[in-house]
């Protein structure tokens, strides 16, 4: 049974039509990325997902509907994390804290929480820090870190992950793994589509392609059509197969150079 159904989902705003019976499925256990071009309704569909839009259709997680009336059990189920500056409160500790104690956790499994979380990231080390006098890098850390540690089934960025270095960006992911909290990443950097086991492209108020990421990013052609260039290696890898040059695509400057180096 699938944890995420979208069916025949329309969506306008100011008689502007920006889905058109949309349809998606995500498998159960499984990671998605959403891109398109500018205004194709990426950060839409989260906050449809986040149950802030009435729309038309059926939009399920986890077999509860998406709606007002079912807004406390889908906190459960999916934390929607926007690219702002807003943040509840002023120190790193308290906006750790914020959501947990909002839900009653006892201070017992907030340490023990907090404690995990430093195990990962080290978080110690900014604990007392004011949040606004973080690097780029540790602010976008904590506001994600601040919806995961109430470990909610899903955890949807809205175009986060480029504020985040490589070494966070892969302890991250490690974490949300290791915490079986599934990502769904909306990202304009369609290197980052990478990390996911699925895709989604939104074109023209709907769903132009859909599967398994690597089966989407073949589909070379569509997404140039689209203004959606391949990720630079897989990219580059498959111009040199053209010329006869290697006999397969990578996806990796690593792995890439291994091949032409042997």
């Amino acid at each position: 049974m699938s944890n995420i159904r979208i069916s025949e989902l329309g969506y306008s705003y100011f008689d502007t039509g920006v889905f058109s019976s949309l349809n998606f499925t995500l498998r159960k256990d499984k990671t998605l990325s959403i891109i398109g071009p500018s205004g194709s309704g990426k950060t839409t569909l989260l906050r449809i997902l986040n149950g802030e839009l009435s729309y038309d259709g059926s939009v399920l997680i986890s077999d509860v509907e998406v709606n007002e009336n079912n807004f406390e059990e889908l906190r459960s189920k999916i934390a929607v994390v926007y690219d702002t500056n807003e943040f509840f409160n002023e120190l790193v500790k308290d906006e750790l804290r914020f959501s947990l104690e909002n839900l009653g956790i006892n201070p017992k499994e907030i340490k023990n929480r907090i404690e995990e979380l430093d195990e990962f990231f080290g978080i110690k080390k900014i604990f007392n820090k004011p949040i606004e006098i973080l690097s780029t890098n540790d602010k976008t850390l904590v506001k994600i870190l601040s919806y995961a540690i109430y470990f909610p089934e899903y955890i949807a960025l809205d175009d986060l992950l480029i504020f985040l270095n490589e070494r966070t960006k892969i302890l991250l992911l490690n974490y949300l793994n290791y915490k079986n909290i599934k990502l769904i990443n909306v990202t304009s950097n369609i290197e980052d589509t990478l990390y996911t086991d699925y895709t989604l492209v939104l074109y023209n108020k709907i769903n132009a392609i859909d599967g398994k990421t690597l089966d989407v990013l073949k589909e070379e052609k569509i997404l140039k059509r689209m203004g959606l260039d391949l990720p630079f290696y897989l990219d580059l890898s498959i111009q040199l197969k053209l010329y006869g040059l290697i006999n397969r695509t990578y996806l990796n400057k690593e792995d890439l150079v291994k091949r032409l180096w042997k």
